[in-house]
């Protein structure tokens, strides 16, 4: 019994570390944006006005923006890449360095948003309409 109770108490502490891990790794990662460091691999172009009014964050409302500007359908690695520009954010640190276009692939799934994307080719989604 001692042994379980030991066990639980190395694994709370492991959840409890990496908790305060991500949470001081996010305040790092919003300092250097605040100094105008930009931790996006791409460059912000806000010049472009695509998403005006849309939610940095919402992840749905931008690829559909996105997808409506460039009136197309698109891969799933280019659409993630114009979201980066335009100045989508993750709400949290990425798990996976292809977090978005993992996100952006997933849309079009029945359990997802099938009334707005369809899949029209393999990782490539287009406006449904």
């Amino acid at each position: 019994m001692e042994a379980q109770a030991v066990r639980f108490k190395d694994e709370m502490a492991g959840q409890i570390l990496r908790a305060v891990v991500r949470q001081e790794v996010a305040a790092v990662l919003e300092e250097l944006e605040g100094r105008g460091l930009r931790r996006d691999p791409v460059g912000v172009d806000r010049e472009a006005g695509l998403t005006a009014g849309v939610d940095p964050y919402a992840l749905v409302p931008f690829a559909e923006r996105v997808l409506q500007e460039e009136g197309g359908p698109l891969h799933v690695r280019v659409l993630a890449e114009r979201m980066y520009r335009l100045g989508f954010r993750h709400r949290r640190p990425p798990k996976y360095r292809d977090q978005l276009e993992r996100s952006l692939n997933s849309l079009a799934s029945p359990s997802q948003h099938p009334e707005i994307f369809e899949r029209v080719g393999p990782r490539t989604l287009a406006l449904r309409g």
